[in-house]
């Protein structure tokens, strides 16, 4: 009987051990509200004028933030150093449906290690640099719908790539550095009867970034670089292919006065855009046939593209659990190899959010934007401009 008392304790014992080092943790964030939104682009040049109109009020899903669910967990490995991993799922919360395209976990999915002493080493699906140092410093981040920093600066802000090795440093008094490589080749042959194929595709990059982050100094770099190459023979015989080099970098700087906090970020696209164009690649095209509507963001990005962001927002406590939000974001656009034209953006935001506890909060938020394209062709001599507005009003609760 002692025997097996004790032998009950030690199980009991070595358990509770096992339980202190090693963890899982669920948790995730359920976002929804109701909302206005409108957009319309007008035409006019040689070609004729014009409008197209898209409009619509009603449930809005995963506005301040996207929704999601995960699980992470660590595992203690002695020395300082611990065993981590990741899965977050996104869904939609109006029809409950899985985002990402479908991905089981589309927001992110990695393993990797991690030390006070040394820093943190993640393999998987992952966010760039960028969305460590550049993006928390807009005052809406990535969320808040068209008032996110994506509709200024695109999706390079923060911008999730598959296959990716990604270290970032300690906090050295501030100071963190966090750079990542994004990592895929693949090739295949195959001949039949004296007839031969061969394709080669690479999706080769990095992700760089740089921050401070100390007292009421907030300061973050970042630069990305992806190189997308796709080449195809046949007997021997060159068929042609795609080679883009894509550049993006962001510089962001916040100072908090305690009264207001000021946020200042400006940044530049270059022969590509990760992510698309922000709201600028929203504007809507004149339907040649079939009154088919293309926009701009399905031609104006590639090689030749040149995009200048800027970003100017403020941030004030109104009391000890609301704040009021604001930004002005602008850009810049050219490419001279699709056509001789540029587009100019501009974009206004307001909002405010207030914690009724620290897992729930509710908030509102106006938005108004607007995309000119100015086009000096002879198939599209002319002018489009886009205007787009938004107001919503949601609800958020973490877990």
């Amino acid at each position: 009987m002692k025997k097996t008392l004790l032998t009950a304790a030690l199980v009991a014992g070595f358990a509770s051990v096992a339980h202190a080092e090693s963890s899982v943790t669920l948790y995730g964030l359920v976002d929804g509200g109701i909302g206005y939104t409108n957009q319309k682009t007008t035409w006019s040049g040689d070609f004729g004028s014009g409008s197209y109109k898209d409009r619509g009020f009603g449930f809005k899903s995963g506005v301040k933030n996207g929704n999601r669910w995960g699980l992470k967990g660590t595992e203690d490995l002695g020395n300082g150093t611990s065993a981590i991993f990741q899965l977050e799922s996104g869904f939609t919360l109006g029809d409950g449906r899985s985002a990402q395209d479908d991905r089981l976990f589309g927001r992110k999915a990695i393993v990797g290690l991690t030390g006070e002493s040394w820093g943190t080493l993640t393999l998987g699906r992952q966010y760039n640099a960028a969305d460590d140092f550049i993006a928390p410093i807009d005052p809406f981040g990535t969320g808040w719908g068209q008032a996110a920093i994506g509709s200024g600066f695109g999706g390079g802000v923060s911008a999730r790539f598959d296959n990716v090795v990604k270290y970032v440093t300690p906090n050295f008094s501030g100071f963190q550095l966090g750079l990542g490589w994004v990592g895929g080749n693949n090739k295949q042959n195959y001949s039949f009867n004296g007839d031969s194929w061969e394709t080669k595709q690479k999706d080769n990059g990095f992700t760089f970034g740089l921050g401070y982050n100390n007292g009421p100094i907030e300061v973050g770099a970042s630069f990305d670089y992806i190189r997308t190459d796709r080449t195809g023979h046949h007997n021997g015989v060159d068929i042609g292919g795609v080679d883009n080099k894509t550049k993006v970098w962001n510089l962001g700087f916040a100072y908090d006065f305690d009264v207001v906090k000021l946020h200042l970020i400006y940044g530049q696209q270059h022969d590509g855009a990760i992510g698309g164009l922000g709201l600028a690649g929203d504007i809507a095209l004149p339907p040649y046939t079939n009154y088919e509507v293309a926009t701009v963001g399905d031609s104006f990005v590639g090689d030749g593209l040149r995009q200048r962001s800027w970003l100017l927002g403020l941030t004030a406590p109104v009391s000890d659990a609301g704040k009021v939000l604001f930004s002005y974001t602008g850009n810049n656009i050219k490419n001279k190899e699709v056509f001789d034209g540029k587009i100019t953006s501009h974009i206004f935001n307001l909002g405010y959010l207030h914690n009724l506890s620290k897992r729930t909060s509710v908030y509102a938020v106006a938005s108004y934007g607007q995309s000119k394209l100015k086009v000096n062709e002879t198939a599209f001599d002319g002018q489009a401009k886009l205007k787009s507005t938004e107001v919503i009003v949601g609800l958020q609760h973490r877990f």
